[in-house]
């Protein structure tokens, strides 16, 4: 018998339990010449008898009860940790999750999601890691975050992916008490652009579109920080684009407006990421649809 396949541990533990080749067959729903083969293996395995005949029925030598009381141990370890483990519970669950995020990411699903965490798995923490879309196939390959948050373009087609909501982009500009008619294609390739470095993909979308309507954006100004874009839009004739909920978001720091692109561009696709060796895992598919759900009442989801 091969040591590697673990039913001689409940054949051990049957016999020593039942002291007998007929009672340990009914135990393990075996035939009994099967639990005699499978014996006499074990036997010539061990080079020892294992269990001797005495009176009606069957006694372990020295190793066969070593043997046996091993074979104890080692299924109540994994009936214990394996075969009964709990249902997972939310209400008590202390999982910690590593989430890489953009800026969208941290700015529009992590409020929602911690407050929601209170209610839902008050003991359940999230450890928020800023990340650039070049980012996101190795941390995720690498375990260095357990998923991500955000609008990241094309990834590996090994990971996992699910959407959690879609935002159209809208432009913003310096609030005017005149009202102010709506840009032409013409006028908005030819105002200033402020980008904010955290939103690169949106930015890419942005500019390959004005450049298949034949126009070449002018971006007069990168910023690294993407909270700062609304106070240099309110603060100049600047303009820049960004998804709809982070424009109503700006507009509650910074006296802006909001106005219609004039150009088709894609909803901005915000998604969560993750590797297969999580798929499966409770905690892990509990979390997950826990924050698709967060949005779900309130978003289109793909």
């Amino acid at each position: 018998m091969d040591l590697q396949d673990l039913n001689f541990l409940y054949l051990m533990d049957a016999l020593y339990r039942e002291g007998s080749v007929s009672r340990a067959a009914l135990k393990l729903n075996l035939t009994q010449p099967a639990v005699s083969h499978g014996l006499n293996r074990l036997r010539a395995k061990f080079q020892d008898r294992l269990f001797v005949r005495v009176g009606a029925g069957m006694a372990p030598t020295p190793l066969g009860e070593r043997i046996a009381m091993g074979a104890r141990r080692a299924l109540d370890l994994i009936q214990a940790d394996i075969l009964d483990a709990p249902q997972f519970d939310p209400l008590q669950a202390k999982n910690t999750f590593v989430v890489g995020m953009t800026d969208m990411g941290g700015t529009i699903i992590l409020p929602r999601v911690v407050q929601l965490l209170s209610i839902k798995a008050p003991q359940m923490r999230v450890v928020p890691v800023a990340l650039r879309p070049h980012e996101v196939n190795d941390m995720i390959e690498s375990a260095a975050v357990d998923l991500a948050w955000g609008f990241f373009g094309h990834l590996n087609r090994s990971l996992y992916q699910q959407t959690l909501f879609r935002r159209p982009l809208i432009g913003i500009r310096r609030k005017s008490r005149a009202k102010r008619a709506v840009l032409s294609f013409e006028e908005f390739v030819g105002a200033l652009h402020v980008f904010a470095t955290a939103t690169a993909v949106t930015n890419d979308l942005l500019q390959q579109k004005v450049k298949e309507r034949g126009g070449v954006l002018q971006v007069a100004l990168e910023c690294p920080y993407i909270l700062a874009v609304p106070a240099i839009v309110a603060n100049s004739d600047y303009v820049a684009t960004v998804p709809d909920e982070l424009a109503r978001l700006f507009s509650r720091l910074a006296e802006i407006e909001t106005f219609p692109l004039p150009l088709e561009m894609p909803d901005v696709l915000v998604k969560q990421h993750w590797h297969a060796r999580n798929n499966d895992d409770v905690a892990h598919r509990w979390f997950r649809s826990f924050v698709a759900d967060s949005f779900a009442a309130q978003t289109r989801i793909e």
